[in-house]
């Protein structure tokens, strides 16, 4: 194990650009897992001449194989668990729990940088401009004067919805927190809670949820338009019904991860300072 170089270990395009980044810091990187890159023939010399292991977002799709598109070959989590050894510092996304109490076990420091405040407030500027693309391609009438509805009111709600408002949409807020309808209000926004979803007749033209567990579901439904698309941004296990939506005819994209999809080099760039802060602390960025 050499100290101080990066391995960028599978992944897809942002993982290449995150690569990049990291060299631009005057960082020494390695690859593997790609077949059109330069990297290491085999995945033992990869991370045996690696400190820090740089694990893709997502980390896994299966949980058995590392998420590799970019890669003609499986590799099995369970080989890079052997391989890791102390003194190796993994920096991933969404890592299962498995996997940390493997490492944990191991005495293997490692970062699970999905869950960075950073990451989340980085991503939402091209993930709001991914689902302005959907919204064009999928629908038969503009952005302007257009009626939407962004169900939860976080971080890429907020930019989406400042998106869509400046674009020229009409943009009703579903939140909870009383707080949030007060920012809404004061922003131009209409709202309202999302109890009112399932007594109060709703007339979209489309519906962005951003919120990670099931908030629309039949009961819902039945009040919203049916020509209303339907566009699920948040991940697993998500907030809409996708059977329920299936019953009911309302298309549905499934659009979760888009800033990897529609702009790859700045979610790679957003990955790289979002680790940023590491790094610093190791000493290996001034």
């Amino acid at each position: 194990m050499k100290e101080n170089i990066f391995l960028i270990l599978g992944g897809d395009e942002r993982s290449l650009y995150l690569g990049e980044y990291l060299e631009k810091q005057k960082l020494q990187v390695c690859y593997y897992a790609f077949s059109d890159t330069n990297c290491f023939t085999s995945l033992s010399e990869a991370i045996n001449s690696a400190e820090y292991i740089i694990l893709p977002l997502p980390f896994t799709k299966d949980r058995l194989t590392l998420n590799a598109p970019l890669f003609d070959e499986k590799v099995e989590i369970k080989d890079i668990c052997t391989l890791l050894k102390k003194g190796n510092i993994v920096i991933g996304g969404q890592l299962p729990e498995s996997f940390k109490e493997t490492l944990t076990d191991t005495e293997i420091e490692f970062y699970d940088y999905f869950l960075l405040d950073e990451l989340a407030i980085f991503n939402a500027i091209p993930t709001a401009e991914g689902v302005v693309e959907i919204l064009i391609k999928n629908l038969p009438i503009t952005i302007h004067s257009m009626k939407c509805a962004i169900l939860g009111y976080g971080r890429v709600g907020k930019v989406l919805a400042e998106t869509l408002k400046s674009l020229g949409a009409e943009v009703t807020i579903f939140a909870r927190k009383e707080r949030d309808k007060a920012d809404a209000f004061t922003k131009g926004y209409k709202f309202a809670s999302f109890p009112s979803l399932k007594n109060t007749e709703y007339k979209f033209d489309a519906l962005i949820n951003t919120v990670p567990q099931k908030v629309l579901g039949r009961e819902e439904m039945k009040n919203i338009s049916s020509d209303c698309l339907f566009i699920e941004i948040a991940s697993a296990p998500f907030g809409i019904d996708f059977q329920a939506a299936k019953e009911f005819a309302f298309d549905v994209i499934k659009a979760n991860s888009l800033p990897g999809k529609v702009a790859p080099k700045t979610a790679g760039e957003i990955i790289g300072r979002s680790i940023l802060p590491i790094l610093e602390n190791k000493g290996l960025i001034l």
